[in-house]
């Protein structure tokens, strides 16, 4: 089998150096001939779709090293351990607009077929966001982790057509960033547990699956402390601003790596983070007056993580099981 090389690249297919090019440059000085070396071996005798897929898990790593999410980070420690959390999250949320519209039914309800052609993507989409999480939710449970892998991939897909639907629909931007708003959860949702690194994951224990039913609550009462992302609590900056710095400040139990209740924050972050954006947007009245606000926010969130990191002495209380 012939493969295409860069000319002067000693042989070097360029499948590997185009993977290559994703981690950073000290690790490819680093690492980069013992790669090198056993991606030549493990290829040797490889056809053209093993080759290319054995180059895309090289490139897909190089992106975790990049980005962090390794599993002997902090941070792809932390999201194994958010895992559960996330998933029973965003079936609760699904769960909880069922139930909503069970006794109010909406135009894109799944109790009610659509009459008219326009309103087939709404109403798929609508399903989606309730039927898919509770897929994910119960591979979680079932520790059946290449399918939960899947589901929340599909999950953010769902999210992803949320958003397209929501600017699809909309008036104008300002309805277009309160539409998006019950989509966005699901894009964050999915993407946090498909990012989990794989072999982190692990077989849960019945305390794993105890944490998956009270996410599943806690989702529920996010959604109903939203209402149900009514416009009647738009001007409701005290409860906007709770549900967006009470889980930003969980955040901080990183720094002495305290996972668990991070991970909380994680997970309650990903269901508030655009609808409390968009409240405080409304009551501090534009785009610019909130952003010296969530500038002022972040610093002082940043400076606090530091000093609780140097104050730390070692000690944990996280766990890498998800």
């Amino acid at each position: 089998m012939t493969i295409q090389t860069f000319p002067g690249a000693m042989g070097e297919p360029v499948a590997f150096r185009a993977a290559l090019l994703l981690y950073p440059a000290r690790y490819r000085r680093e690492r980069g001939d013992e790669m090198s070396a056993v991606f030549a071996d493990s290829t040797a005798r490889a056809g053209r779709l093993a080759t290319a897929r054995e180059a895309f898990d090289l490139g897909a790593y190089g992106l975790r090293v990049r980005t962090g999410l390794t599993s002997s980070s902090l941070a792809g420690r932390l999201l194994a351990v958010a895992a559960p959390l996330v998933a029973g999250a965003i079936a609760g949320q699904g769960l909880a607009r069922a139930a909503h519209d069970a006794l109010q039914p909406s135009r894109y309800s799944m109790f009610r077929v659509p009459h008219l052609l326009g309103d087939l993507p709404g109403y798929f989409w609508y399903v989606g966001q309730v039927v898919v999480p509770l897929l994910l939710a119960a591979a979680v449970l079932a520790g059946w982790w290449r399918l939960a892998r899947v589901a929340a991939f599909a999950v953010a897909t769902v999210g992803v057509l949320g958003l397209l639907w929501a600017v699809a629909i909309a008036y104008n931007g300002w309805d277009a960033f309160l539409q998006s708003c019950e989509a966005t959860p699901q894009l964050f949702a999915g993407l946090l547990v498909a990012l989990v690194p794989k072999d982190l994951l692990e077989r849960p224990a019945w305390r794993d699956r105890v944490l998956v039913a009270a996410a599943a609550v806690g989702g529920w009462l996010v959604l109903v402390a939203e209402d149900f992302y009514s416009s009647w609590v738009l001007m409701d900056g005290v409860a906007a601003g709770a549900l967006l710095l009470v889980p930003l400040a969980a955040l901080l139990f990183t720094a002495r790596e305290w996972l668990l209740p991070a991970a909380a924050g994680l997970a309650v972050l990903a269901l508030t983070l655009s609808f409390s954006l968009f409240r405080l947007w409304q009551v501090v009245g534009g785009m610019w007056r909130l952003l010296p606000v969530a500038g002022a926010v972040l610093v002082v969130l940043s400076v606090a993580g530091r000093l609780l990191r140097r104050g730390a002495d070692g000690a944990g209380g996280g766990r890498s099981l998800a």
